[in-house]
């Protein structure tokens, strides 16, 4: 279906949306683990209404949790792909396992991404490795979002919003005999010849518990309409185990591993990862006191990464072979506390990042390096302070504040290309200062109303800062790393940043009864000083202006996300989902680059015993408000018809098929990025499809 065709139907998902059911909201970790005999198969269709649990305390009312059932876990290929029926989240991807989180218009490093209270810094200076690459699908419990407002207890140096995965918690026996637990998983996708397989086992008792998660997933090019995709496959594997200790006064848990991926292209890319391993390590405590509840969590993080752009793709005509290594280690203790006192709750906690980067590249055909990155240490240290207050039955409010400074360095540029323009790049750095100090004040607000008990209404509003990144500070000659944005363009730092401020509100409406339920949230941000790649009088080889990152004065996102459902009765339910931003570049009036587009499902669930079907209809607008200063090309709209069955032998053994683009459109996400590999089936320049009509398969079973 064209553009024509795909309007019509997605402007009637506004009116069909409030028939439609909406995914459930799941509480905050809590500080003890519920005590499990055997694990449990989580429901495909939930017909406890979501609104009869209060919202976790602190979260914003809008906050929502992917959908993380088995099934859906199992045959994922990473753990972005599980955000993308939630209300204002959009995954960027420039390769198969490169899922970039935008919140409402917002992304890469502006996103806070927390990994069971890990921060994860890429080694790819284009991002190729975002933090969710870390987290495979199989170890994934649930996935948390916050879109924009996000209180300051869950970070700071952050603007777009917050997105909280959990692992699962240790589980524990209830009584004197000893508790063994596991599942197997296996998948296949026709799309890509995609196989899949994870398994998870542990034993406890009453106080110690010992788990291990393991994944592993190959695909080859990804198959559309008109062909393949070359250089679009991937192989990697996780490896992890966790310890828990149920203490007399809280919870200890001690968790490592290990995630190996090797040859995944990337298309949108100069190069493709060929290698990259990241180990970690963490230590956590949650515990309740007589005065209140504390948590921490200290980790650490390794990765060293390996991209080339001949071993996977032919190289381009007049580029030389390059290979990149890079490491990326990070280092981080975040300590909290609450004190319930009366109607009204203190938080308080302390935070702590350490992030050392380093990266070259090599010509490998005279061996020739050049340091992109030399030494870079960037630290964020911060406090905060929030109260909430619950006025009464009907009226709650929540204030707070945190201070964040973001101490960052590098290393003069000892290796460097013989070459004029980059001698004098070198030399130019060199000579100038690398130590900045960002200190920054983050505020938010929201103030709850529940007049009636079909009705919860929400006003929030934050000022967020986020001080500059690597790429975009330390970027010392024009080359093509521009942390994922994968436009082609060759970018080029700014020593001289200023913090992003932004400035954020929105209101919250939640309507619901036994049966039905309906969230809208209208929202506003603009943003001062906003970083983005601003033409200057240099060009680079391809004749175009090279882009240099650069404070705008401001830049505005508004739009709104909606969610709803619908029970018929307790076998058959309707949900949908709709979000909608809009980003300007108000120095020039401008649209700001890669923006997702209007879009949203709606799907139909239908439970009969132990057999589980859902008919699900993907409906994406046409993206006309495209960035001018790189030459961002419009994409058409489209629509997508899923279909999936599912059934549960014996409470143990699950079995899932799906049939998805049923129809077999030709489309390309505006977010997945232009082609830039030769001997493709798609033109180098050409915007990359989506997968056509294939066939997956999952199957798992739990002891």
């Amino acid at each position: 279906m064209k553009t024509e065709n795909a309007r019509c139907p997605l402007l009637c998902l506004v009116g069909l949306i409030t028939a439609s059911p909406a995914p459930a909201q799941t509480n905050l970790p809590v500080t003890n683990p519920t005590l499990e005999t055997a694990p449990q198969l989580p429901a495909v269709m939930v017909t406890a209404a979501p609104w009869e649990t209060d919202v976790p305390a602190g979260s914003p009312l809008a906050t929502q949790s992917a959908d993380c059932a088995a099934p859906t876990r199992w045959r994922a290929p990473d753990s972005a792909t599980l955000l993308t029926t939630t209300p204002g989240v959009a995954v960027i991807r420039n390769g198969p396992q490169t899922g970039i989180v935008q919140l409402r218009g917002l992304s890469g490093d502006r996103v806070k991404v927390s990994l069971d209270g890990m921060t994860i810094t890429p080694a790819c200076p284009n991002h190729m490795d975002p933090p969710l690459h870390y987290a495979a699908p199989g170890s994934v419990e649930s996935l948390l979002v916050m879109a924009g407002i996000t209180p300051v207890s869950q970070g700071g140096d952050s603007i777009g919003g917050t997105v909280l995965v959990k692992p699962p918690e240790p589980r524990f026996s209830t009584n004197d005999h000893g508790l063994g637990f596991g599942t197997v998983s296996g998948s296949y996708r026709s799309s890509n010849d995609g196989f899949g397989t994870s398994a998870d086992a542990g034993v406890a008792d009453r106080n110690v518990s010992a788990a291990y998660v393991g994944s592993w997933q190959t695909a080859d090019d990804l198959r559309f309409p008109g062909g393949r995709v070359k250089d679009s496959g991937y192989d990697t594997q996780q490896h992890g185990l966790r310890a828990g200790w149920q203490a007399a006064r809280g919870l200890w848990t001690l968790d490592g591993g290990y995630l190996r991926t090797r040859d995944a292209g990337t298309p949108a890319l100069p190069m493709d990862m060929i290698e990259d391993d990241g180990y970690r390590a963490g230590l956590k405590y949650e515990g309740d006191r007589e005065f209140g509840s504390v948590s921490g969590k200290a980790f650490f993080h390794h990765i060293d990464h390996l991209m080339d752009n001949y071993s996977l793709r032919p190289v381009a005509p007049g580029a030389m072979p390059m290979f990149s290594p890079a490491t990326s280690d990070d280092t981080g203790l975040n300590l909290d506390l609450a004190l319930p006192r009366g109607p009204h709750t203190w938080r308080t906690g302390v935070g702590f990042h350490l992030n050392a980067f380093d990266a070259y590249q090599q010509n490998a055909a005279n061996n020739l390096p050049q340091d992109t990155f030399n030494d870079v240490v960037r630290t964020v240290a911060g406090a905060y302070l929030e109260w909430q207050a619950d006025w009464s039955d009907t009226w709650t409010t929540m204030v707070g504040l945190r201070n964040d400074e973001v101490i960052s360095d590098a290393g003069n540029i000892n290796r460097f290309f013989p070459q004029p323009p980059v001698v004098a790049d070198a030399n130019r750095f060199n000579a100038s200062a690398h130590d900045f100090l960002d200190v920054s004040f983050d505020v938010s607000a929201a103030l709850r109303c529940a007049p009636n008990p079909w009705s919860r209404y929400e006003l929030g509003f934050a000022r967020k800062n986020r001080a500059p990144g690597i790429v975009e500070r330390y970027l010392w000659t024009p080359l093509n790393a521009s942390a994922g944005q994968a436009d082609g363009r060759t970018y080029l730092g700014s020593l001289d940043l200023d913090s992003e401020v932004s400035h954020q509100v929105a209101l919250t409406g939640d309507w619901h009864g036994n049966r039905w339920q309906f969230q809208v949230t209208p929202f506003y941000n603009f943003v001062t000083d906003y970083i983005q790649g601003t033409p200057i009088a240099r060009v680079d080889p391809a004749g175009q202006p090279v882009l240099q990152f650069q404070n705008l004065d401001r830049a505005d996102l508004y739009g709104v996300d909606a969610l709803a459902r619908y029970s018929f009765t307790t076998n058959l339910a309707a949900r949908g989902t709709l979000s909608y931003v809009r980003g300007i570049n108000r120095d020039n009036d401008d649209n700001l680059y890669r923006i997702a587009p209007l879009h949203g499902l709606v799907a139909l669930d239908h439970l009969l015993g132990a057999w589980k079907s859902a008919v699900e209809v993907a409906l994406v607008n046409s993206q006309d408000e495209v960035s001018a200063y790189n030459n961002e090309p419009t994409t058409p709209g489209y629509v997508l018809l899923n279909l999936r069955t599912g059934y549960t032998f014996w409470n143990r053994l699950s079995l899932e098929v799906g049939l998805e683009n049923l129809t077999d459109e030709y489309y390309a996400d505006h977010l997945g990025g232009i082609n830039r590999v030769g001997g493709s089936d798609v033109a180098v320049g050409q915007r990359i499809p989506g997968a056509g009509r294939f066939v997956y398969v999952v199957a798992g079973v739990k002891f």
